[in-house]
C-alpha cells in the first residue's frame, strides 16, 4: 500500500497532484480567514458591499419601472389608432 503511494507521489501526475493539494488549501484558507464571516475581515468592506446591492437594485427598480411605463404607452398609442375617431 505505501508502495502504491510513494509510486503515485513521485511521479510528474503526482506533483502536480501535490501543489493542486496545496493551493487548494492555501485557497481555502485564505477563504476562511478574509472571506464572508471571516476573522480578518473588515466590516467597511461587508458595508460598501451592501450599500452598493442596494443601490443597484434600486437602479434595476427603476429601469423596469420606466420600461413598463414605456410599453403601456406604446399600447394606448396602438389602441388609440385601432379605434375611429368620432
Amino acid at each position: 500500500m505505501v508502495e502504491m503511494i510513494e509510486q503515485i507521489f513521485s511521479g510528474t501526475y503526482g506533483g502536480i497532484a501535490i501543489m493542486l493539494l496545496i493551493t487548494a488549501g492555501v485557497v481555502f484558507f485564505l477563504r476562511a480567514l478574509y472571506g464572508p464571516g471571516g476573522r480578518f475581515r473588515d466590516p467597511k468592506w461587508d458595508e460598501s458591499n451592501r450599500r452598493i446591492r442596494q443601490q443597484e437594485a434600486e437602479r434595476r427598480e427603476r429601469l423596469l419601472k420606466e420600461m413598463l411605463e414605456e410599453a403601456d404607452g406604446e399600447k394606448k398609442e396602438k389602441e388609440d389608432e385601432g379605434t375611429p375617431a368620432h
